[in-house]
């Protein structure tokens, strides 16, 4: 009798504590359910995709220069230029920096903004004293009527848009940029509005 009652109560004991199908598992998935989805809205999961920018494929100066020479004689050749901001002295002038083009001469403020990084090397490799390392530059080109007008920064254009446009920047024989050698001699670079030779130059 007392074996028939201590079975009893240990098959009880057994029962109570048990785990009950279906309810403390789904506890435990819905709790972490809700967790992954509070992450995602504090920035952790999909809002990091819709928030990735377009990385631009960086230009090559020589590449692209070729393609301005390519378009140069159908195309209109458009001065292009910077313009240093957040300066302390002032709001400063245009710097005539170079010239772009395109294949069907359209684009034209696509082509100076996709070239941009070009254009502000460049600005720094030929007015080292008007432009500075750490200066800050705006972008801008000359309009048909002879006013410079501003350019906004972009980064989304057609595909293989680079191909289409180019840049010659004015010459520069200090760093050897868009200048024409021969025998290593400076023969021929674009001082502003026309390539100059250097028979024309002397």
């Amino acid at each position: 009798m007392r074996f028939f009652i201590a079975a009893s109560m240990l098959i009880g004991a057994i029962t109570a504590f048990a785990p009950q199908r279906g309810a403390s598992c789904f506890s435990v998935r819905a709790s972490n359910h809700q967790s992954s989805s509070t992450l995602q809205m504090a920035g952790f999961g999909s809002s990091k995709a819709t928030n990735k920018k377009t990385k631009l494929k960086p230009l090559k100066p020589k590449q692209q220069w070729d393609r301005y020479g390519d378009f140069a004689k159908s195309s209109t050749n458009f001065e292009v230029g910077v313009r240093v901001v957040e300066r302390d002295d002032g709001e400063q002038e245009w710097l005539r920096i170079g010239y772009v083009n395109s294949k069907d001469d359209s684009n034209i403020e696509l082509a100076v903004s996709r070239q941009r990084s070009l254009i502000a090397e460049h600005a720094k490799r030929l007015l080292p004293l008007a432009v500075l390392p750490k200066d800050k530059v705006e972008w801008g080109y000359v309009d048909a009527e002879g006013a410079w007008k501003k350019v906004e920064s972009l980064n989304d254009y057609p595909k293989s848009f680079e191909k289409a446009i180019g840049f010659e920047g004015i010459g520069d024989p200090k760093s050897g940029y868009y200048c024409h050698y021969k025998d290593g001699k400076v023969v021929a670079m674009n001082e502003g509005g026309a390539v100059v030779t250097k028979s024309e130059a002397e």
